[in-house]
């Protein structure tokens, strides 16, 4: 959620600046290279969308060709569309971030060779879909005890096998959960205390295979 949300507010900022430099561009050069009001050219160049209005002034409105232009705010213009064009990228991944659901916890790290594979991650639950495929999927979270306490997993799996590791310190907990598991995990019982707490599946040959890992306090 917070990559998504500083994406979204770099990209709405840098979208706003480039809009503002680009009506006082217009407007000063349009003063000096056109017969028409400057401020009406600033206006089209600033809401005609797709470009479609700065363009048109490049093109037809700039109709004293012997007058050299005054260049004021040329170099905002251009570092304004600078950073629009860095914060596209952010924005993109922010937005798929909160589309897939990845977000509200720990980084995730995700190799192997999947043919269809999805994930996400809400409210202290985290659900994979794989529909064939080897690798793993790591996500990292901090629980508190209760959260210990209702630690619950559930995985189907047709084919292959499914191993999920828990992480703590030196302590390594191993669960296989081919080709169905159904149940909670007392994380006390195998030494795990609250506090950060690596989850790993991995994945060998699977098919069909759907892990819902949960630690919600009802």
């Amino acid at each position: 959620m917070t990559l998504f949300i500083v994406g979204l507010l770099v990209f709405l900022i840098s979208i706003f600046t480039l809009l503002t430099f680009i009506g006082l561009w217009t407007y000063k050069d349009a003063e000096v290279k056109s017969t028409q009001p400057p401020g009406a050219w600033a206006l089209a160049a600033v809401f005609i969308p797709n470009a479609i209005g700065f363009i048109a002034y490049l093109l037809i409105g700039r109709t004293k060709k012997d007058v050299d232009p005054p260049g004021t705010y040329k170099k905002a213009l251009i570092a304004s569309l600078v950073v629009f064009i860095l914060s596209i990228p952010l924005f993109i991944i922010g937005t798929v971030s909160f589309a897939t659901g990845d977000f509200g916890g720990g980084a995730t790290m995700n190799n192997g060779v999947w043919s269809v594979r999805s994930t996400s991650y809400r409210n202290n639950v985290w659900t994979e879909t794989v529909r064939s495929g080897r690798g793993t999927s790591r996500r990292t979270h901090t629980l508190n005890t209760e959260q210990l306490h209702h630690f619950h997993v559930e995985s189907t799996n047709e084919e292959g096998s499914l191993f999920l590791f828990l992480e703590q310190g030196d302590i390594v907990v191993e669960i296989f959960l081919s080709p169905d598991y159904f149940g909670p995990v007392n994380l006390h019982e195998h030494g795990l205390e609250p506090g950060r707490i690596r989850m790993t599946l991995q994945y060998d040959r699977v098919r069909n295979s759907r892990t819902t890992i949960s630690w919600q306090v009802p």
